[in-house]
């Protein structure tokens, strides 16, 4: 079963998700079927995770609407969780939420990697694991995006107002400043279904006569403001006139702002004329160099390398996340092939460019079903060099 963002969201298409739902509006899907996100997360997992990983506080924290638990509740002096304090807050009612279990679980990894390779953007999970009639936070909005997976027993959600419409990171919830509104909407999530709350909208959830166990997926999306920061970081970088400090005396009481505001104009022009293209590829190089290997069972991979052969049936690591650039070759050098991919780059010569695009493209092949004039000795050393770098893998 292939657990990406299709899958997520069906049957909603991922069209109509984006056209109608993304930074909009919540979206709710029932599915009347308990064991639809089974495979991907279990109290099974939790009840492990907790209890045998050595996990330290931020990785875990116990919270509870209607009383204040500090880690010093349930967490050791350096910092490592208490697993029996831990759930026994849990049956007195408090909710314990794991953070970035996809660093943890393979299975979760790879749910996470298929969803950035759909949004460009950092994915990462909290898990919420919360016992029957609880509420482990109050009403509040979030500076992300969410998809909320209901894995085990049921919780209602009740939706409020968008005091904030799509929250910078500094535009965080404040109980005592942003009025969470009007109910606009209440419903209960069961085993296999979901909902996708966009940033800024307010909302709350408790747990019904069941324990509650649900994944929250953040989307941490990078913003056009981000983007136009980048822009004049790398503006200044170049322009002398960007750098140069404010009017002395720009604060005294009386200050003539008019050359200021005739200065700010000129930088302004300048913004308006900056090209889109080097800051969208930083930003781009920037999300693929940090994009970690996802590469379980490598080991294996590496023991059956020794019998590739050509009928050997291989296939790209699911929803890699990579770059493939043309390198010119200086001062009489050959031309080159350069792929960047989980962190690092691979450089080949330039006439490896189809068989290697051909081998990441996603499609199960062999050696015979490369491209290019490479011959059967070289497809093989190319496969190796793909297998040792972890970006193909046998195809069982």
């Amino acid at each position: 079963m292939t657990r990406d963002f299709d899958w997520t969201i069906a049957p909603v298409s991922s069209e109509a998700f984006f056209r109608d739902s993304f930074e909009k509006k919540h979206l709710v899907i029932r599915r009347d079927d308990p064991g639809y996100y089974a495979g991907l997360l279990s109290l099974a997992d939790i009840d492990w995770a907790l209890t045998t990983l050595g996990l330290s506080v931020p990785e875990v924290n116990v919270t509870r609407a209607d009383a204040e638990i500090t880690a010093a509740d349930f967490a050791y002096g350096n910092g490592f969780v208490d697993p029996v304090a831990a759930t026994r807050l849990f049956a007195d009612g408090a909710t314990i939420i794991l953070s970035n279990l996809q660093e943890r679980l393979p299975k979760l990894a790879d749910f996470c990697r298929a969803l950035e390779k759909v949004f460009s953007a950092r994915v990462q999970t909290n898990i919420y694991l919360t016992p029957a009639h609880s509420q482990g936070f109050k009403a509040h909005y979030d500076g992300h995006d969410v998809l909320v997976l209901q894995i085990e027993g049921t919780k209602e959600w009740r939706i409020y107002d968008t005091p904030v419409a799509l929250p910078l990171a500094d535009q965080g919830f404040d109980p005592h400043d942003v009025p969470i509104g009007d109910e606009t909407d209440r419903f209960v999530l069961g085993p296999g279904d979901m909902v996708y709350v966009p940033r800024g909208l307010t909302h709350d959830a408790v747990s019904t006569d069941q324990t509650s166990l649900h994944i929250t997926t953040g989307l941490m999306t990078r913003s056009w403001a981000d983007l136009m920061v980048e822009v004049v970081r790398m503006l200044a970088h170049d322009d002398v006139a960007f750098r140069e400090a404010l009017p002395p005396g720009f604060t005294d009481e009386g200050y003539d702002s008019r050359a200021a505001q005739a200065r700010f104009d000129a930088l302004q022009k300048k913004l308006a004329a900056a090209d889109l293209g080097p800051v969208l590829d930083a930003f781009r190089d920037d999300f693929i160099d940090t994009r970690l290997p996802r590469v379980h069972g490598q080991m294996q991979e590496l023991v059956k390398m020794a019998g590739l052969s050509p009928a050997s049936r291989l296939v790209a690591r699911p929803n890699l996340i990579y770059r493939l650039m043309d390198v010119p070759g200086k001062d009489g050098a050959e031309d080159m092939v350069a792929v960047s991919c989980q962190g690092a780059v691979l450089s080949l010569p330039a006439y490896a460019k189809g068989p290697l695009a051909h081998a990441l493209s996603g499609q199960v092949f062999t050696l015979a079903d490369l491209p290019g004039d490479l011959d059967e000795e070289g497809r093989a050393v190319l496969i190796r060099r793909l297998l040792r770098e972890g970006l193909v893998m046998f195809s069982d």
